[in-house]
């Protein structure tokens, strides 16, 4: 047997036990948000500003990840969110809004988990999508009126805190804090330049298991 056929066997072989070392996840996760709020404003004459505050409100998310070195993870994430509307003002005038906010987001989250000699293991991540937002918004005090909405797609990030929490050999459990924020889409009408924010807190519960 030549010496670069003996030279490629080998390389052959250490590929495969790279590839055999590198573990896959996938999972579920619960969110229950709270103390959130959105602010909106519109440049007219004179200008408007709204603040609405968000109600207990919740939501999922399925991801898939991938083990990194030196306790990071990569994560790709799919995560949908409901919460109500709550107390607010506009200019400074107490109102209470009634109405939602939800959105849809694909995030790209990156985790680092401590490496502590202890079954439960404290991580911190942070992670960036494109999020579908939408509003909408059906009373104003004692005023109903039919639902009027706007939604849109923009930036979100988030920031994540947590442990872990040994089930088996293979999974996991995890319960954290994330603070999220998104940009809102505000139509305020032709001429008109508007923007709008949105942040809100949540306790997460997942479950993950490694493929």
């Amino acid at each position: 047997m030549r010496i670069p056929t003996v030279l490629a066997l080998i390389l052959l072989g250490a590929t495969a036990a790279s590839a055999q070392d590198i573990t896959t996840y996938a999972g579920l996760r619960g969110s229950l948000a709270f103390d959130g709020a959105i602010k909106a404003n519109a440049n007219t004459a004179p200008p408007v500003n709204l603040k609405t505050d968000l109600n207990v409100g919740g939501g999922a998310s399925v991801f898939w990840g991938i083990d990194l070195p030196a306790g990071f993870d990569a994560e790709l994430e799919l995560m949908y969110r409901y919460t109500p509307l709550g107390d607010g003002n506009v200019n400074g005038v107490s109102a209470k809004f009634g109405g939602y906010a939800q959105m849809f987001a694909p995030m790209a989250n990156v985790y680092w988990t401590a490496p502590v000699d202890f079954p439960v293991k404290p991580y911190v991540g942070a992670g960036l999508g494109y999020a579908w937002n939408e509003v909408g918004l059906n009373s104003i005090g004692t005023s109903t009126f039919q639902t009027v909405h706007d939604d849109n797609w923009r930036f979100a990030y988030n920031l994540m805190a947590g442990v872990v929490i040994p089930a088996s050999e293979g999974s996991r459990f995890t319960i954290g804090y994330r603070w999220l924020h998104e940009d809102v889409g505000i139509n305020c009408g032709t001429g008109v330049a508007c923007s709008g924010n949105l942040n809100s807190n949540s306790i997460d519960v997942g479950y993950i298991i490694n493929l």
